[in-house]
């Protein structure tokens, strides 16, 4: 990746150091590399932290996103600048790296991100890598690798910014580094990056930073972006995305837009479509989703059934319900789902009738028991319990057993999953028969109880 370079590092500058420890020895040349060393007011800018390997053994580290990395800042006068990053309290996945003898590590920081420059002046910024910061290995480097810098802040300068937009977008153009220009370009507060943002999110509609930073403005061209979002977008992005176009209020616009493809002879369109409009909020396309939990395509219905309740109409819930008697039971699971974008806990009515005719290779069976145990609320062990056959104490059959799982791990559902018996060759022992009914017996006791309070 070439870094994007705006206003030049001072000829021959370099911010590389060599760090060795002699006992075990790892030797390193590292360091941090601003891609400028003056910039203006609001302008981003971009680090490059690189690890060349010079030791004769691989350099081996772990980390968690970019947590090993503490960067700071310091006015003239010494006073911290504020600071805008948070961290993730060593939260996600963790990440092995190995550098081979004579290749290098390299990753790429947002200095915007950890520090906030809104006044013109000179700043000095430190910048920290502490590779033992997560797990300490055998091969460590045992001290931190600083680099220092002096960065130069000029005054807002509307031309200038002008120039900054224009080259990312370029960058989102050439496809060079849309994740750094999404980040760039979200961090300008200017109307001017809406343009190369719409180009970003067309080619990525999944990308969070340009969908929030369009999420901003009101106006009808980030309104189009943000159509394309709802479209083909991922559900986070397509609830950002919707959420903003009902803050503006061209939410209706963009249904608007979606409508026609509601009638295109394409079912994975109309499905595309009715997902998108269950996004926009909007009462203009109530009438067209319930029409379309009439079309010939299977999958066109369930995607309607769930966008109805996304919409959050307030007629959603008796069109929803009503679908829960259909004979479709993938209809009805959809319907169920529909009904949890409302806000409503899952009814053990919705799903019980699923569960007792279901079994085996039945997705629907499946769906339905983790619905209600995973949205239930107060009424998922309940409701679960009350779909268990208890005169059938069989080892052999799965179906007891698949209900016992869910209950351990139900909402103060009782734990009997690792007590009960059951294995699909046998038949069982009179032991295990009899377990398994003392368990059947002492599972309808508290249902029995439940149903009182």
């Amino acid at each position: 990746m070439v870094p994007i370079i705006t206003l030049s590092l001072a000829e021959g500058a370099t911010f590389l150091c060599d760090y060795a420890n002699p006992t075990n020895g790892v030797s390193l040349t590292a360091g941090f590399t601003p891609d400028a060393s003056r910039i203006i007011v609001g302008e981003p800018l971009f680090l490059t932290f690189m690890a060349s390997n010079r030791g004769k053994q691989p350099f081996q580290f772990f980390h968690v996103r970019n947590e090993i990395f503490a960067i700071t800042a310091t006015d003239v006068d010494g006073k911290s600048v504020r600071g805008h990053y948070y961290g993730l309290d060593g939260n996600g996945p963790v990440s092995r790296e190995n550098v081979p003898p004579g290749k290098n590590y390299t990753c790429r920081i947002f200095l915007n991100e950890r520090c906030v420059f809104d006044q013109p002046g000179d700043y000095t910024v430190t910048c920290r890598c502490d590779f033992e910061s997560f797990l300490n290995r055998s091969n460590s480097l045992g001290k931190p690798i600083i680099t220092t810098f002096t960065l130069t802040v000029l005054p807002a300068d509307p031309k200038r910014m002008t120039e900054i937009i224009e080259t990312w977008g370029r960058v989102v153009e050439t496809n060079g580094a849309p994740q750094e220009a999404a980040m760039a370009l979200a961090a300008i507060n200017d109307p001017r990056i809406i343009p190369p943002l719409a180009a970003l999110v067309a080619k990525s509609p999944d990308n969070d930073i340009a969908v929030d930073a369009l999420a901003r403005y009101t106006n009808s061209e980030a309104a189009d972006a943000l159509t394309v979002v709802l479209k083909h977008g991922e559900d986070f992005v397509a609830g950002i995305a919707g959420t903003a176009l009902r803050k503006s209020q061209q939410n209706d616009r963009a249904a608007r837009t979606l409508l026609p493809g509601l009638t295109n002879p394409d079912a994975d369109v109309r499905i595309q479509t009715a997902r998108a409009m269950g996004w926009t909020g909007s009462e203009l396309v109530f009438a067209p989703l319930c029409s379309l939990l009439q079309d010939k395509s299977n999958s066109v219905r369930y995607a309607a059934a769930q966008a109805v309740g996304r919409l959050g109409d307030t007629r959603s819930f008796g069109v929803l319900t009503n679908c829960l008697g259909s004979s479709d039971f993938a209809l009805r699971i959809a319907a169920v789902n529909g009904l949890r974008a409302l806000g409503r806990p899952v009814d053990p009515a919705w799903v019980k009738p699923m569960i007792l005719s279901g079994g085996e290779n039945i997705r629907t069976y499946y769906d339905a028991i983790d619905l209600l145990r995973m949205y239930g609320g107060d009424q998922a062990a309940p409701g679960l319990a009350s779909c268990l056959h208890f005169d059938d104490p069989s080892v052999r059959h799965s179906y007891n057993f698949r209900l016992m799982l869910a209950l351990e791990y139900s909402p103060n559902g009782p734990k009997y999953y690792y007590k009960w018996h059951h294995d699909p060759n046998r038949d069982g022992t009179e032991e295990e028969l009899a377990d398994n009914r003392r368990i059947l017996s002492e599972l309808k006791a508290w249902f029995d109880k439940q149903k009182q309070n």
